[in-house]
Order: structure tokens, then C-alpha cells, then sequence
């Protein structure tokens, strides 16, 4: 989407980003919370999804509290996600009304079913590979494989074939 400014200036005009508590969890409990600012500025996140990250006692749940770049917004088709609720848990199903509602350029979510739901939805769906891929990419982080070796040690699961496809796409291995 593009904006037009008085003096002629052609500005990209970035889409909202919405999130699932999974990518948002993942990255809160190795500190790199700062990739999703420094790549989308701003993620907007339904209020089962905060609810989710920010369980007291759960890993990384204070940094996420205090982050100034995770917007709450509330679901207004309440219908829609209850009736995606049939399909995914209540922070998946929020997080795709709102991406919807909001026109979202991707939504952010890790659930294999929730990724499937969100793609035949017409949203464009990214994980958190996708992000440290995109993070990469864009020149953020020097190498993935350090930020994912962290992400296992957390405890975040990763079949070793897709961890090895991954970082051989990104010409880590």
C-alpha cells in the first residue's frame, strides 16, 4: 500500500502485524524480543493472546509486560472467533479474527493447524524461522544459528530435519 505526500513523495505504507503468543514466548524467553520492534515496529496482539505471554511465572512473560511495541486490541467480530475456536485454541482463533479485522500483512503464529486455518483465511502466514529468516535477511542478526540453538536450549521444539533444511536455505550449513 502506498501513500502519497504534498510534495510528491511516494511513501510504502506498512500493513499491521498481528501475533499468536507463540513467536512472541519464543523470542521473549532468549531476550530477542527486539527483532519483531526492529522488523514490524509495532505488533498488534488480541487480548487472549497478551494474556497467554504474559502469565506470571512464565519465561519471558515480564519482558513482554513491558514492552512498548506490542499493541492490545480487541476482537470485534466476537463471532468469528468463536467459531474459530472450534479449530484452534482461544489465542490462535483471536489472533486470526484480528488479522482479518485489521486487513493484517501476516500474522505471526507457529501452530501447524492455526497456519493451515490462517493460509485457506487468505492471510500470509510467517513463524519464528520466518522471523529470524527475515531478520537475517535484512541484515539484523549476522547468523541464525546461534538464536536458534538458543530457542532449543529454552525449549522450543524443532524437528532436526527442518532445523537442518533451515539453516542450509540460509547457507548456515
Amino acid at each position: 500500500m502506498q501513500r502519497r505526500h504534498e510534495n510528491n513523495e511516494v511513501e510504502e505504507e506498512e500493513l499491521p502485524i498481528v501475533s499468536n503468543s507463540s513467536v512472541i514466548i519464543a523470542l521473549a524467553r532468549i531476550c530477542r524480543l527486539d527483532l519483531l520492534e526492529k522488523l514490524f515496529r509495532e505488533t498488534l496482539v488480541p487480548k487472549a493472546v497478551w494474556r497467554e505471554a504474559t502469565v506470571e511465572g512464565k519465561p519471558g512473560s515480564e519482558k513482554v509486560r513491558k514492552t512498548k511495541f506490542i499493541r492490545v486490541e480487541g476482537v470485534r467480530s466476537e463471532g468469528l472467533a468463536l467459531l474459530l475456536k472450534e479449530f484452534v485454541d482461544d489465542g490462535e482463533a483471536e489472533a486470526i479474527a484480528l488479522a482479518l479485522e485489521v486487513g493484517a500483512n501476516i500474522i505471526l503464529v507457529d501452530d501447524r493447524d492455526a497456519r493451515d486455518l490462517a493460509k485457506k483465511l487468505g492471510l500470509q502466514v510467517m513463524g519464528t524461522l520466518g522471523v529470524i529468516a527475515l531478520a537475517k535477511y535484512r541484515g539484523l542478526i549476522p547468523e541464525a544459528k546461534p538464536i536458534l540453538d538458543r530457542l532449543v536450549e529454552s525449549g522450543f521444539w524443532i524437528s532436526r530435519r527442518i532445523l537442518e533444511q533451515f539453516l542450509r536455505e540460509l547457507d548456515e550449513l
